[in-house]
């Protein structure tokens, strides 16, 4: 059964190439890192520039919301990590953290950390309790690392993903990795972990042009999703939607149904090349960076999808899980029955997923 997607662009803007997209939890605000060394904040529903920052004299390829601090952070090809507060405009951080170019910036979901991966081969911890410094330092790639991911049902592990076609998970405390997912043809560029449920799953792209499910557990490829004629860029489990997005250098963002992977739909804005993603789980906001600007869209209303059978079967989205129950029987007899529910009347339903 396909997915009714109602999508709805809510923000277009044109600008120099856009390399990260982060949505902020509760302001309506879009964060955009540019290659022009600038960080844009553009508000999704009113269309309107919030702040620009001017970071840096090189590219900016990641900013990233510390929504608990009212800071983001900031990695330019200077080799630097600048933090502000997006209020008052202050710097609050700038400071040198790798020998090569930094490809990404993760910030953990509760604890004062985040993590840097670069092309010096290494990710970084860094402890803004601790003056910023670096706590631990992981190796073990045997290439550049593109992006790192806190698993979200176990943050003190982590994986990246390298050019050396290599995902890699680690833990918080071991500067070795766990083990090695192997099994993309070319350098893989992107990841994500399933936010929630009972998968133990993570989706990876590559230069291979496929995007690749994985169940962390057996170590095996689940499924591998094909349709991008370019390298794939940037991929997300949306955390609200049944949803597996991608984003590729052939200009498109691709989404497919995170339980099916049946291919649903496919965004093409003219922007040119896709380099990023990012979504939250308050929303169903969908932020796409592109080499000519930046575009957020509304996938479906933040409203659950509910369908009812003939014989009474419902099903429903919440988040990423699929629900069913039955109001068969529910609403007691015909019109004679005593025991019959008055229209109108809430049905005592139990949901399974």
């Amino acid at each position: 059964m396909p997915i009714r997607l109602d999508i709805k662009k809510k923000l277009s803007v044109s600008s120099e190439r856009v390399k990260s997209v982060d949505i902020h939890p509760t302001e309506s605000w879009a964060l955009a890192a540019l290659y022009s060394g600038n960080v844009t904040i553009w508000d999704y529903e009113s269309g309107s520039n919030v702040k620009t920052f001017e970071v840096s004299e090189l590219p900016v390829r990641c900013a990233k919301f510390i929504t608990r601090k009212q800071w983001f952070v900031a990695s330019s090809d200077d080799m630097r990590l600048r933090v502000y507060n997006y209020n008052t405009m202050e710097k609050i951080k700038d400071f040198e953290a790798h020998s090569d170019y930094i490809r990404y910036v993760e910030v953990h979901p509760t604890l004062p950390y985040f993590l840097t991966s670069s092309d010096d081969m290494t990710i970084k911890c860094w402890d803004w309790d601790r003056g910023f410094d670096c706590t631990q330092l992981f190796e073990g790639h045997a290439h550049y690392v593109m992006m790192v991911k806190f698993n979200p049902k176990d943050s003190n592990t982590f994986a990246s993903a390298s050019l050396d076609r290599s995902i890699k998970v680690w833990g918080l405390g071991s500067p070795l990795p766990h083990y090695t997912l192997e099994g993309h043809e070319r350098g893989v560029n992107c990841i994500d972990y399933y936010p929630s449920g009972d998968k133990p799953y993570i989706l990876s792209g590559a230069d291979d042009r496929t995007v690749k499910i994985w169940d962390y557990q057996t170590k095996s490829i689940v499924h591998s999703l094909d349709g991008h004629s370019h390298n794939v860029c940037s991929v997300l489990f949306h955390p609200k939607l049944p949803l597996i997005c991608s984003a590729a250098e052939d200009g498109t963002v691709r989404l497919w149904q995170s339980t099916t992977y049946r291919a649903e739909t496919t965004l093409n804005y003219g922007m040119e090349r896709a380099w990023a993603l990012a979504a939250t789980r308050e929303t169903t906001k969908l932020a796409i960076g592109f080499d000519e600007g930046c575009v957020v869209v509304e996938l479906g209303s933040d409203d659950a999808v509910v369908s009812m059978d003939g014989t009474g079967k419902v099903v429903w989205a919440k988040n990423n899980e699929i629900q069913t129950t039955t109001v068969r029987g529910l609403a007691g007899g015909g019109a004679d029955d005593e025991d019959a529910l008055p229209d109108g009347d809430r049905l005592p339903i139990v949901p399974r997923d």
